[in-house]
């Protein structure tokens, strides 16, 4: 099923998802096999063998799930151009699965144990799909948003870099291969002004017809280029950009970096003074516009004042630098692992509170604006701490965190969840792994308090313990095993600190589960 462009609808009965760059594909599960159908081909699973991990991930049921296949690249954002590595080999070799994992983000559920979903609505397709509970390891079940602003939640995904929102009706059944109004997508365009330095003639028509403008953006080194718009003209406005750009001609490229061949081959230079406004969907890792249209000139203001957007990953600078390629190589690949480390962690902690958090929010809005507001700003603090790009913290600010995190669980559980806190001054400036403490506190509600009719207690201590700094998080839920999930936080525990540093889980059936962390009690690492 194919969703509709649109704008933002409105009204009730609409549910939002993000939009998740990557490639759509069907999984097929059936008793301990996994057959991966992308859009318009046969069989992919060859090129993505993390993902043969599903059927024990489904505990052997059978089920035909639709979703994306997706890459995210070092600050946790989907990147398509890191999953092209990936899409065309049919045997990758380890080192490009170790430097490209992927991850299969699961949106729809149309069969289950050998019948079909496809008449049923999706909001009964989405709990189904919720109950199975798949996440883990490299499958995410993304959040969704109902009965809320889609517009909010479109000012989300603008925030966090991600391409826009899919809008789908609660109501709508499975359509296959239709492009169905009940979905509707709404792609996030930004705008950037940029300065012409050249032009390409159009493969159609008389040869001095113009196709597309090479353009750039101004550094201290001069006209870098940001890449070549080929759409959004009229025909006059070719005509008009065309008659100016004559009159600018010069035999040498403006920009200070290479153009690429295909497009320098045919290039007609100009001196760099037309200034113009472009809207794309995102800059790339290499510091190009992605998908660009053109708008329109801007008149009366200098080139001099376009300022370009620092880009993650791009050099404003010429391909003259001195640095050491391999030295710099290594230092990145470290970095992209340090941060790959902790989306892992953001994974599993965003779905499931950011679709309870929103959704508690959206029920306050007509009810109770104020507290709405309240909880809005927990919520924003919440999230610009769990994105920040360093891998780690203070054990004040983490608790800080949590403060804000426990606010937005209270709004919603109410009295069914109590909180005692005992924390010695002298243990906050400890450095942990960043949202290390979040994620045990998280499982504390999730796992011991959410589901218990009356609810319980959660405890939090830190106290210093012989050159250490010991944190316990108890619950007097249900006892239950604490999840894999640990195991992560256990191992950048490890990691981080030596052996004899981590994490250690003690559940008593009937009587709840303790979480002890034991980090150096140390206010900065080397």
């Amino acid at each position: 099923m194919l969703a509709t462009s649109g704008p933002v609808p409105d009204g009730p009965g609409w549910t939002f998802e993000f939009t998740w760059d990557g490639v759509r594909s069907l999984v097929d599960v059936g008793p301990g096999t996994v057959r991966l159908t992308g859009c318009g081909r046969g069989g992919i699973a060859t090129r993505y063998p993390e993902l043969d991990i599903i059927p024990a991930l489904t505990k052997r049921r059978d089920m035909l799930l639709d979703g994306k296949i997706v890459a995210l690249d070092a600050y946790g954002r989907p990147s398509f151009s890191r999953l092209q590595h990936r899409m065309n080999l049919q045997r990758p070799p380890a080192t490009l699965l170790h430097q490209v994992p992927v991850a299969y983000y699961v949106f729809d559920l149309l069969r289950l144990d050998g019948r079909s979903t496809l008449g049923l609505p999706y909001r009964q397709r989405r709990e189904l799909l919720e109950e199975l509970d798949l996440t883990g390891g490299p499958v995410v079940l993304p959040p969704h948003f109902p009965d809320t602003d889609g517009h909010a939640v479109l000012d989300t995904a603008a925030q966090y870099g991600l391409h826009g929102v899919v809008a789908k009706h609660a109501d709508s059944t499975y359509q296959p291969g239709r492009r169905s109004r009940s979905w509707v997508q709404t792609a996030l365009r930004r705008t950037q002004e940029v300065v012409i330095g050249g032009w390409v003639p159009g493969r159609r028509g008389p040869a001095d017809t113009l196709g597309s403008l090479l353009v750039g953006v101004p550094t201290e080194e001069g006209l870098r280029y940001a890449g070549q718009v080929g759409t959004g003209f009229t025909d006059a406005v070719r005509r008009e950009l065309r008659d100016r750009l004559i009159g600018l001609q010069q035999r040498a490229s403006p920009f200070v970096d290479r153009v690429p061949d295909q497009a320098a081959r045919r290039a007609h230079w100009v001196a760099a003074e037309l200034l113009g406004e472009v809207s794309y969907r995102q800059w790339t890792p290499h510091g190009r516009l992605a998908h660009p249209t053109w708008r329109r000139l801007r008149h009366r203001k200098h080139p001099a004042a376009v300022q370009g957007p620092v880009v993650v990953g791009a050099s404003a600078a010429p391909a003259r630098e001195t640095v050491d390629e391999q030295q710099r190589a290594a230092v990145e690949e470290a970095l992209r692992q340090a941060r790959a480390e902790v989306q892992s962690l953001r994974v599993q902690i965003a779905p499931h509170f950011l679709y309870n958090a929103l959704t508690t929010i959206a029920s306050l809005v007509r009810s109770d604006p104020l507290r709405a507001r309240e909880l809005l700003i927990e919520f924003a603090g919440f999230t610009r701490y769990s994105f920040r790009s360093t891998g780690f913290t203070t054990l004040a600010d983490e608790l800080d965190n949590i403060d804000r995190y426990l606010a937005l669980e209270q709004a919603r559980l109410g009295e069914r969840l109590r909180v005692t806190r005992r924390i010695v001054p002298d243990v906050l400036p400890v450095v942990l792994p960043l949202l290390a403490l979040q994620l045990v506190v998280e499982n504390a509600v999730r796992h011991g308090i959410e589901d218990e009719p009356d609810g319980g207690t959660v405890s939090i201590s830190a106290v210093d313990a012989g050159g250490d700094c010991v944190i316990t998080v108890t619950d007097d839920g249900p006892g239950r095993a604490p999840p894999a999930g640990l195991d992560d936080v256990d191992a950048r525990l490890h990691a981080a600190f030596g052996v004899g540093y981590g994490l250690l889980a003690d559940a008593t059936e009937g009587a709840g589960t303790t979480v002890t962390l034991r980090v150096p009690d140390t206010t900065a690492r080397s």
